[in-house]
């Protein structure tokens, strides 16, 4: 039983109880950042200026944004960078801030040619390795929370790559719609397409994967992840992020026209799906009892 204590058959037992410190603006905050990081990502290596302005807005505003709103005093949130070395959320932080520079450097240099050559390689690998700790340093975060069976298997920052790129791909082909790297070149659209589903289905298998690991590890992995499958929050899991976000959403890739209308409906349900997943695993976070006695009544 969540959150409760069990007395009974001669035991006593605190049960375990669901993180309530990580809700819905850190959720908010992760699927921007990845999906802003992911864009970005993808539209670099395809010089695409507009999937660049869109990402580094994601991160920028949705991303940055959502911590503003989780912290409880803002004006200290600079604080977090004091402990880069030991800390993935200060990474974390140094990460979007490298990004916000060097990737907006990178888009003007790419609009008007203004940095020298070496300079704009260096400010373009800059942004490409800021970008990519983005992506993954939200799984690395919860992965140390090592009360929390769920967060803390090493499937989660595979998880936050995965998506982060899916994300990616997919805003690329909605955004990219039309323009000449993808319209003068189907064979491009079609090996984004042919990654996408790979990702999808790679997803798959890192999100069981996660489930399996977390029920296995302690009591509180069991109850996250009955939850997730069977109990409250399945209703929204199963259909959400399995269902429609990663099977429909690559069956429908698979068959996908080239058409905008189809490209922009795949998209939407994974988004959807993944969104789902940041917030129910988030909300299914459980930690293992604190105090666990055995004591049996002699009669």
């Amino acid at each position: 039983m969540i959150a409760s204590k069990r007395i009974g058959d001669g035991t006593f037992r605190v049960g375990v109880g669901l993180q309530k410190a990580w809700g819905l603006h850190m959720a908010t905050a992760f699927f921007f950042g990845e999906a802003g990081a992911g864009l970005y990502f993808v539209s670099q290596f395809f010089d695409f200026v507009l999937g660049m302005v869109v990402g580094l807005a994601l991160v920028l505003f949705g991303k940055a944004g959502g911590h503003v709103l989780h912290l409880g005093q803002p004006l200290r949130g600079w604080r977090a960078l004091a402990k880069v070395r030991t800390s993935w959320v200060s990474r974390g932080l140094a990460a979007i801030l490298v990004f916000v520079v060097a990737g907006s450097l990178h888009v003007a240099d790419a609009m008007t040619g203004m940095l020298p050559a070496f300079v704009s390689q260096l400010v373009a690998a800059a942004a490409l390795v800021s970008c990519f700790v983005i992506m993954v340093y939200q799984g690395f975060a919860m992965s140390h929370s090592s009360a929390i069976a769920l967060w803390s298997g090493g499937q989660m920052p595979i998880a936050s790559l995965t998506y982060a790129l899916l994300n990616g791909v997919l805003l690329t082909l909605v955004l990219g719609f039309g323009e000449p790297f993808l319209a003068e070149q189907p064979e491009t659209v079609r090996l984004l397409q042919v990654f996408a589903v790979a990702l999808m289905l790679y997803g798959l298998v890192t999100v069981l994967s996660l489930l399996h690991g977390a029920r296995h590890a302690s009591e509180a992995g069991r109850e996250s992840v009955m939850l997730l499958l069977r109990g409250g929050f399945a209703r929204w899991f199963v259909p959400l992020v399995i269902g429609l976000g990663l099977v429909v959403s690559a069956l429908m890739m698979l068959a996908a026209p080239p058409a905008f209308s189809w490209m922009l409906a795949i998209a939407g349900l994974e988004l959807t799906g993944y969104y789902a997943f940041r917030v129910l695993v988030f909300k299914a976070g459980g930690y293992d009892p604190a105090l666990s006695y055995a004591y049996r009544f002699r009669h």
